[in-house]
């Protein structure tokens, strides 16, 4: 059975130097998701809705790779790590997709919509990801209680 170990005992600097490569990541994700949105919207006239989701499927790769490499440096990724970081990128396009939606709908420009996306949902992402999504994990036997550290 794998558990999954949140990384409770680590320092303040550990979570620092995540927190700064996540950002870096991010920017890049986030840069390649807003810009491929504004792309599309201004040379296909795709409705925001669309382009949000165009712009999302283009840097989901970037992130996925980057965050499993270099924010979180996992050395064996298991297909959990794969599965989880979908179901955090699906609830992370509901957000945004949420966001972008609700600002349009009341006249609002798509270009406020995406920069709203992009202080918002990093923030949700990170936390997510580091407590969940890349969190270690460890392989326990059924019969044996939850380790120090670990949450199920």
């Amino acid at each position: 059975m794998l558990t999954v170990s949140a990384r409770t005992n680590q320092t303040p600097s550990v979570w620092l130097a995540q927190l700064t490569r996540f950002a870096v990541v991010g920017l890049v994700a986030t840069a390649i998701h807003v810009a491929v949105a504004l792309i599309v919207t201004s040379v296909f006239s795709l409705a925001p809705l669309t382009a949000n989701l165009s712009g999302f499927c283009a840097a989901v790769a970037v992130s996925f790779w980057g965050h499993l490499r270099v924010t979180f440096r996992v050395k064996e990724p298991q297909r959990q790590h794969f599965y989880r970081f979908v179901v955090l990128s699906l609830a992370s396009l509901a957000v945004s997709s949420l966001i972008t939606a609700i600002w349009t709908s009341l006249g609002g420009s798509m270009v406020v919509a995406m920069g709203l996306v992009a202080l918002i949902v990093p923030i949700m992402s990170f936390l997510a990801a580091r407590l969940w999504a890349f969190a270690v994990l460890t392989s326990r036997s059924t019969a044996s209680g939850p380790k120090s550290g670990e949450t199920l």
